[in-house]
């Protein structure tokens, strides 16, 4: 038997079973559009939701020790940045340390006309760390050389351009470098702007832009003092104000809050508390070149130079979602494992039901082979077309969901456009899924009608 005149049989015999393959398929139909719901729910999370937590970077801290109230808390240096890079274990990208301002400071600036004053959180990295972003030469330690400073034009104590005047040595400082990061002008927009009744940032260039470039976008540093501490312990330099300027966005700063470069730092804590907090660094950041190798580059951590990794976010909700997902993803397989029994059961009730039918194929000349293929082509053929209605049914359901999520929920920061992904892989899998079942609820049936004999299936 040719196997054109096989497809013609198998189409016919389809055509005329065609309520024993409605009922058989309804299975496939639901575990499949379920299979395929729930691997681009898993793959949207994944690439979309989760692309605000960075897997691969990771933040090495020291875990916090201490004994009758001594602080023996391990101290991050360069020695440990040594340690980490010369490490074998996993392939490392690249090792940032960041360090945290070790005394009050407080930040304040002017915004549509509004004075905002707030405690200053944030941190210094190594300018190299910013500078792949749009940011450019701009985030740089503009006191690191020994370049000689202007003097302040009198009387007005003015300077031109991105300089101020610093009133303890009347000379021209470039305003230290800010950089915020996307998370937090998504938290303002969506949370403080609009109960404050200020506008929206957008783009930040056109924002920057409108309100007239770089030089406007002026804060202010008060190094020493606090805005909600009044208790604060003794310094070693008087309290004094330094400019800043808001550069722009980039996805390198710290998530909530402000990021300079890191001399700036250094200097303000070797001035206003000691030596050994302007080489102790608070955090080191570090990129993996495989989001694999963050459980063992953690162990390694903990078990070497007796480190650890800080509680990702991103990380746990990851996890949780995978978990979940493969739960989703067992329950649809037992469906469509369920349905493929059920078309066993279906197809064994047709053996018996066609066996003239077989007898009379076999005594024309069809082969065991040919009756084999009959029925297995008869499976394959249903399980495609219930894939093909549970794919559809799968993308269905979650354009319904997305509709449902953008529409009917609150706004709020970070809120994803869409929660799939409906990669190529992924229904073409759903359908490979609801075929290979379908063949192998027909395999055992098929088996049986080719073994039937002509006359046995003829007299009987």
């Amino acid at each position: 038997m040719t196997t054109g005149k096989l497809l013609t049989l198998v189409l016919d015999n389809a055509r005329r079973h065609r309520r024993e393959f409605v009922l058989s398929g309804f299975g496939i139909v639901v575990g499949v559009a379920a299979f395929v719901f729930f691997l681009a729910l898993s793959m949207g999370v994944r690439n979309k939701v989760l692309e605000v937590f960075p897997l691969e970077r990771v933040e090495v801290i020291a875990p916090t020790a201490g004994i009758a109230g001594q602080d023996l808390t391990r101290r991050m240096d360069e020695s440990t940045v040594a340690e980490i890079r010369n490490q074998k274990l996993v392939d490392v990208k690249s090792i940032i340390p960041r360090m945290t301002i070790d005394f009050p400071v407080s930040l304040s600036g002017y915004f549509e006309g509004n004075r905002m004053a707030l405690e200053f959180i944030g941190d210094g990295v190594d300018p190299a760390y910013v500078r792949e972003d749009d940011i450019g030469e701009m985030f740089k330690d503009w006191e690191q050389d020994d370049t000689p400073l202007l003097d302040c034009e009198l009387p007005k104590f003015t300077c031109d351009g991105l300089y101020y005047c610093e009133r303890s040595d009347m000379k021209c400082h470039h305003r230290v470098p800010v950089v915020v990061s996307r998370n937090l002008i998504e938290v303002y927009n969506k949370n403080y702007a609009k109960s404050h009744g200020l506008p929206v940032i957008g783009e930040m260039e056109q924002f920057i832009v409108q309100r007239g470039g770089l030089s406007k976008m002026r804060l202010y540093f008060d190094l020493g003092q606090s805005v909600v501490n009044m208790n604060q312990k003794k310094l070693n330099a008087q309290p004094k104000r330094v400019e800043g300027v808001l550069l722009g966005i980039s996805d390198r700063a710290i998530p909530l809050g402000a990021t300079i470069p890191i001399g700036y730092v250094q200097r303000w804590n070797r001035e206003y508390v000691g030596e050994q907090s302007a080489t102790a660094y608070s955090s080191i950041i570090v990129e993996l070149a495989n989001k694999e190798d963050v459980a063992p580059f953690g162990k390694w951590l903990m078990d070497v130079p007796n480190l650890r990794l800080e509680d990702s976010l991103g990380e746990r909700f990851a996890s949780i979602i995978t978990i979940i997902t493969l739960i989703f993803i067992v329950i649809a397989l037992v469906i469509v494992t369920i349905s493929a029994i059920n078309i066993a059961h279906s197809f064994f009730m047709q053996v018996s039901e066609r066996r003239k039918e077989i007898g009379l194929l076999r005594s024309i000349g069809g082969t065991q082979n040919n009756i084999r293929m009959l029925f297995v082509g008869e499976a394959a053929l249903l399980g495609f077309l219930a894939g093909i209605i549970g794919v559809g049914l799968g993308i269905g359901i979650a354009m319904l969901g997305d509709w449902a999520f953008v529409n009917h929920t609150a706004d709020f920061a970070f809120k994803p456009k869409t929660l799939f992904d409906f990669q190529m892989w992924i229904p073409f899998s759903g359908l490979g899924v609801a075929v290979l079942f379908g063949v192998i609820g027909g395999a055992l049936p098929a088996r049986k009608a080719a073994k039937m004999q002509p006359a046995e299936a003829l007299t009987r």
